[in-house]
């Protein structure tokens, strides 16, 4: 079995050798530049590559497509010039085969963001057949034939270091994706899915009110059973929080929180929520809740909300309300996932 992994690059000599070293030797390499103007070139030719070169459009899907037609392995791994392959990804796309044979696969993106991890699932890995196929100007997504491609999890990780603050103020990513996403929007201005995208790009930037704007746009769509609903959810609550508008984000939270029972982030966040407004009687119901359900790789989530943030959370309430047993349990729990700074609470506390 041979696997083509396919990149689309652009000015990306700071992160493109990171990627290449991380991809195993015997998978082929497909590079396809969109217009480099620094060195990207002249650091992928050090690599044994298939390069090759794509007028941009303006359009990922184009470009994406065009990568993947190159490719001769059997199947197709998509990364980013800005992101990393684990170590044991070669083995957990051999142990994906042999459970699903001829299946498109979603990865778990670790997104690295300063000294925080935000985990979502993207479809990166499938059949390398013509019935596959990218749709979209941006944020782009695969199909088979003239539908969302079906596809099963898989325990592959790629790391994702594109959304680092100096690297996207470096890269000007949001100017770049900003009329992107309003030409989507001008043709489709009923997607929720990326009006919540637009909201998140402002969110980037410290824009919160032109973040809250395409928040509620995308929340008037009214797609609860869209994996990226709750998602936006816990993201207005955090842009309503930095806009001092905790008790509100409370209360339009609250309503959710029976409904999306499996995702942490929105618990953890009620419990911040509460702790800014005083409600004393839901901090400690809503950090066990988070813990209850763990961290997640279902949805779009911070690492830690489900697990050590929680718990160092809970305990720092148990230690104000005087609870010094339960604030040493709490602490414990978190830095038993070694979070340090329960060390340091916890060596104060006793």
């Amino acid at each position: 079995m041979q696997v083509s992994v396919c990149l689309i690059v652009k000015n990306e000599e700071l992160h493109i050798e990171r990627a290449l070293q991380s991809i195993p030797m015997l998978f082929e390499i497909v590079v396809v530049d969109t217009g480099s103007e620094d060195s990207t070139i002249d650091l992928v030719n050090k690599y044994n590559v298939k390069l090759s070169h794509f007028h941009w459009n303006n359009d990922f899907s184009a470009a994406r497509n065009y990568a993947n037609s190159l490719a001769s392995g059997d199947y197709i791994l998509i990364m980013d010039a800005d992101e990393e392959l684990s170590e044991d990804i070669e083995e957990q796309i051999y142990q994906f085969v042999n459970k699903y044979p001829s299946t498109a696969g979603s990865v778990i993106i670790e997104n690295i963001i300063d000294n925080e991890i935000r985990r979502h699932r993207m479809v990166r890995f499938f059949p390398n057949h013509r019935s596959y196929q990218f749709n979209g100007l941006v944020h782009e997504k695969l199909f088979q034939f003239d539908k969302a491609a079906d596809f099963e999890s898989t325990d592959m990780v790629i790391r994702h270091f594109g959304y680092q603050t100096e690297t996207y103020k470096n890269k000007d990513k949001v100017n770049r994706y900003l009329p992107l996403y309003q030409k989507h929007l001008s043709r489709y201005p009923n997607d929720g899915y990326m009006l919540y995208q637009m909201g998140k790009l402002y969110y980037s930037i410290s824009d919160y009110s032109n973040a809250e704007l395409f928040f509620r746009k995308s929340w008037l769509q009214k797609e609860e059973s869209n994996l990226y609903f709750p998602v936006m959810l816990v993201m207005w609550g955090y842009c309503m929080k930095e806009m001092g508008r905790s008790a509100k984000a409370q209360q339009m939270l609250l309503e959710y929180l029976d409904i999306y029972t499996d995702i942490p982030d929105l618990p953890f966040l009620l419990g911040l929520l509460a702790m800014d407004v005083g409600s004393i009687q839901i901090i400690e119901p809503c950090f066990l809740t988070a813990i209850s359900i763990g961290d997640t790789t279902k949805y779009s989530s911070i690492n830690g909300v489900g697990t050590y943030k929680a718990a160092y959370n809970l305990a720092v309430y148990y230690e104000i309300i005087g609870n010094k047993p339960s604030a040493i349990q709490y602490y414990q729990l978190a830095l038993s996932y070694g979070y340090e700074e329960a060390g340091v609470r916890l060596k104060l506390l006793i």
